[in-house]
């Protein structure tokens, strides 16, 4: 069963690069983890056109928060000015069409950075958002890794 994110990065990835999960490059995420019995190919096929051809995204980092069921794990709060809560309901219609589990995307998404061995982002500095990033949460390469399965340019 594969596991997979769809990402923004702040800076470009390379499609089949690795991380470390301690080493998460900053992004927004756009669709929280979900299972599909499907492969890398069939997601990225199926995700495609929702993504191909999408314009950059600009969006300003507006304030701290805590997140996590603990409320431990900080994060810098993205003002959505429209194209980042659009691209998330594209992409979970179509999973959900897929008939893919997505049962971990939240009712209450509010696009954030996660602080990480990467840094953070401070409130007021607008991000660039050039690329969605999918990523594989169930690598071969173990558990402890991500790997980028595919990224699209945003234009």
């Amino acid at each position: 069963m594969g596991r997979f994110a769809v990402v923004l990065p702040l800076d470009p990835l390379d499609a089949g690069a690795a991380f470390p999960v301690s080493a998460w490059p900053l992004h927004v995420t756009v669709v929280e983890p979900f299972e599909t019995h499907r492969d890398a190919a069939w997601v990225i096929g199926l995700l495609d056109p929702h993504v191909r051809g999408r314009r950059t995204v600009v969006a300003e980092a507006y304030d701290r928060a805590m997140f996590g069921p603990k409320h431990d794990v900080p994060v810098t709060l993205v003002r959505d000015p429209g194209p980042l809560g659009a691209l998330r309901v594209r992409l979970l219609g179509a999973l959900r069409e897929a008939d893919v589990d997505v049962a971990r995307a939240r009712p209450d998404y509010r696009p954030h950075v996660t602080d990480g061995a990467a840094g953070a982002i401070a409130p007021g500095r607008t991000v660039r958002l050039r690329q969605v990033a999918l990523v594989d949460l169930r690598p071969p390469e173990g558990r402890a890794m991500r790997t980028v399965s595919a990224v699209w340019p945003l234009d």
